[in-house]
């Protein structure tokens, strides 16, 4: 996940033409990464919903002066920081099912968690995907890299069961769940995948849903 290893810099990047958006321009000076988080919830309705959320160390509190003069501004950086995650979605390949499928970044949102210097940015991601009876494959292609902070990533099956894992970090599958934690230090190769059982009676269940 080139998006998750590296999106948590987004803080610090600027898009190209949003720079004037409000005439709100932050220094950013000291703000770092300490700790980020991915839920990909896989819904048979052909959707695997990902979000994701970063900490950040903020010393001058700049989301916290941010949000406290609200209005545009709040709404300027949110698209700025939508913007460059799309950016970087762009530059993965995720494959489902043998089938190339895109990333769609909806929406970015900014808060501050409990104290002032320590801010958060949160991504809702959307993956489409046909769902197929038996087993499912995700898989998502991207540079190399070495992760900057620790970050854990949760995996949850409408229904189903979690096959098997292929990622760097430690790997807890509980069933229709599965957990990888990373940390900082550890060499990401640039390649991982999820397999993932659907049952027939996974697809029974919906189609009942559907029809009462």
């Amino acid at each position: 996940m080139l998006s998750f290893i590296l999106g948590a810099k987004v803080f610090n990047y600027y898009a190209p033409g949003y720079l004037e958006l409000g005439g709100f321009l932050r220094s950013k000076d000291g703000v770092t990464p300490i700790y980020g988080e991915g839920f990909f919830h896989v819904s048979l309705s052909g959707v695997i919903w990902y979000t994701i959320v970063f900490d950040y160390r903020d010393p001058g509190g700049e989301y916290w002066e941010l949000l406290r003069i609200g209005g545009v501004r709040v709404e300027d950086e949110c698209e700025r920081l939508r913007f460059e995650m799309q950016r970087l979605m762009d530059e993965e390949r995720i494959v489902v099912n043998g089938v190339d499928v895109k990333a769609r970044v909806l929406d970015a949102f900014i808060e501050v968690r409990g104290v002032r210097r320590r801010s958060t940015a949160t991504f809702i991601v959307m993956i489409p995907f046909t769902p197929r009876l038996g087993v499912n494959v995700y898989e998502n292609f991207y540079g190399g890299a070495v992760a900057e902070y620790d970050y854990t990533v949760y995996w949850v099956l409408e229904c189903g069961e979690i096959v098997s894992v292929e990622s760097p970090g430690l790997i807890d599958i509980r069933g229709s769940t599965a957990v990888i934690r990373v940390k900082k230090g550890v060499r990401i190769p640039g390649y991982e995948s999820v397999s993932f059982n659907i049952p027939v009676d996974c697809f029974r269940r919906i189609q009942c849903l559907q029809s009462s």
